[in-house]
């Protein structure tokens, strides 16, 4: 492809050339790139017509990209980069985003999306969609995260997303489980689950994520050392790091793993420590089932464990920094947001040990 532009500096036209042989191989069908090298010339001659010039500018075909390939491209080097729990959301919001662009700009190349379709996809998400808050900031994120990509990658010249601003996002409403109510917990899961109630200890106690005890081994566990170790292939974070152990859940411990091999899943399937791993929401379906029979305010998640663990530790004294490194936390500021949480027995706390006027 070649056009001739007027150069201001001469007074004389000069000619460019694209070459777009490069783009043949992303097509199975000769006549589909032929298409595409129609489009590519008409979207040129529109911007020669509205004034533009290539003049300081230098040609790059990968600008002429469609933009589901680029997504495709984006999502295979993630792919490899990432945990298959990790990748489930950038797969949901590409699926997404794709879909809503074939509707308004089907076959759109990537150098085309700019700003104003930015906006009216965030438009989309807020009034089609009725997303607020956060999670209307997860799509802002992410559609960021895939044209810093695209940037990057020279498929695009600027992130249309930049430039906009985040919603403000409501407070977490966190419910924190007290002591009389974990004590509950504490019978009903050792007549009805003993398993569940290992989970629960250590989401407590050690502050390991749900997510993370499902991919914990049997040989992670050290009892010598009274801690287990979590490695950065299973942390949220992608940080190891060393979750300690209490004397009562030690003892837990010992009676599950006695006859367990080192490369069983600590809590596998059903609940054994054994080679099959335990389903994605098994734990989660337990939880309900348990909350609703003994009552519990449904705010009370499996989740508010941990919030309820890092809560008691504060108060209890350890001091902030230990109580970070322990959860797992980038800083203190995260840590010590904990100490915001609801405490039900709070009047009663004050009222107990208030000094005296």
């Amino acid at each position: 492809m070649e056009y001739q532009v007027a150069d201001p500096s001469t007074g004389k036209m000069k000619r460019y050339r694209s070459h777009l042989n490069v783009l043949r191989k992303r097509f199975d069908r000769l006549s589909d790139f032929k298409a595409h090298c129609n489009q590519i010339v008409c979207n040129i001659n529109a911007k020669l017509a509205g004034g533009w010039t290539p003049l300081g500018e230098s040609q790059n075909t990968r600008h002429f990209t469609p933009l589901h390939m680029v997504i495709g491209d984006y999502l295979d080097e993630k792919a490899a980069e990432l945990r298959p729990d990790t990748m489930r959301s950038y797969r949901s919001f590409c699926a997404g985003f794709e879909k809503w662009l074939d509707t308004v700009a089907p076959g759109c190349q990537a150098v085309l999306f700019n700003k104003v379709m930015a906006v009216r996809y965030m438009d989309y998400c807020f009034k089609d969609r009725k997303l607020q808050g956060r999670s209307w900031n997860n799509q802002l994120k992410a559609a960021r995260a895939l044209f810093a990509w695209s940037v990057e990658k020279c498929y695009c010249k600027e992130n249309p997303f930049a430039g906009i601003k985040t919603k403000r996002e409501a407070e977490k409403r966190r419910v924190l489980i007290p002591a009389d109510q974990r004590q509950r917990i504490t019978e009903w899961c050792s007549s009805n689950n003993p398993g569940l109630l290992i989970v629960s200890q250590l989401v407590f106690y050690a502050l390991i994520r749900p997510k993370e005890i499902r991919f914990l081994r049997v040989g992670d566990v050290f009892l010598n050392e009274h801690y287990i170790y979590i490695n950065q292939n299973i942390s949220k974070t992608h940080y190891a790091r060393f979750a300690a152990l209490t004397p009562d859940l030690e003892k837990l411990l010992s009676e599950w793993i006695r006859n367990a091999k080192a490369t069983d899943f600590l809590i596998g399937r059903d609940y054994k420590s054994c080679p099959v791993q335990q389903s994605n929401s098994r734990f989660v379906k337990d939880w309900e089932k348990m909350r609703k029979e003994l009552n519990l305010n449904d705010k009370m998640q499996l989740y508010s464990l941990r919030d309820t663990g890092i809560s008691e530790m504060l108060k209890s004294g350890i001091d902030p920094l230990s109580v970070m490194q322990h959860a797992d936390h980038h800083d203190l500021s995260m840590t010590t947001r904990y100490a915001k949480h609801a405490d039900p027995h709070l009047v009663e706390t004050i009222s107990a040990r208030a000094p005296a006027f």
